[in-house]
């Protein structure tokens, strides 16, 4: 397979994609000819808007062997399993969802309002209650970048419980 995200190439095993996800696997359904889509760099499948080449790297990271869900787990940051989670929700890959889930929550000093915003952006509602007290048991006030992300009702409600 060869998708095209954003300017970039690249050339994939479709195994790999199909393993995870239906879409995928649906799409492997189908004989793939020389000049449809996806089949060469001449004729790549582009896999949508929002979707970053970086991204996408991520992923790939994280399915492609050698390191497919192996005991040496793939040293990522946050802001790189975010964006193998933000993938997996979006293409319906259970596996790997969970498997991103369970390395950000792994990840040492993760800002309470970082997992605040995945947990409502990635519907990940366990996050929620630990992160918000984990935020008013912190000595520090809110910050005008804590407002913007958590929205400012929600920091109303937490500044309140606080006072």
């Amino acid at each position: 397979l060869t998708p095209q995200v954003e300017d970039h190439y690249f050339q994939i095993p479709m195994q790999f994609l199909a393993a995870e996800s239906r879409t995928f696997e649906e799409m492997m359904e189908y004989p793939m000819n020389p000049d449809q889509d996806g089949s060469s760099e001449n004729c790549p499948i582009s896999l949508g808007n929002g979707i970053s080449h970086d991204d996408f790297r991520q992923l790939l990271r994280v399915i492609c062997p050698p390191n497919r869900f192996n005991a040496e787990p793939e040293v990522l940051s946050l802001s790189q399993w975010t964006s193998v989670l933000k993938l997996a929700k979006k293409w319906k890959m259970e596996a790997v969802s969970a498997h991103a889930i369970s390395a950000i929550e792994a990840l040492p000093s993760i800002d309470p309002v970082d997992k605040v915003v995945i947990a409502r952006t990635y519907d990940i509602p366990a996050w929620l209650a630990p992160a918000f007290n984990e935020i008013l048991q912190r000595a520090q006030s809110f910050t005008e970048a804590d407002v913007y992300r958590l929205g400012l009702s929600t920091t109303l409600r937490l500044t309140a419980l606080r006072d």
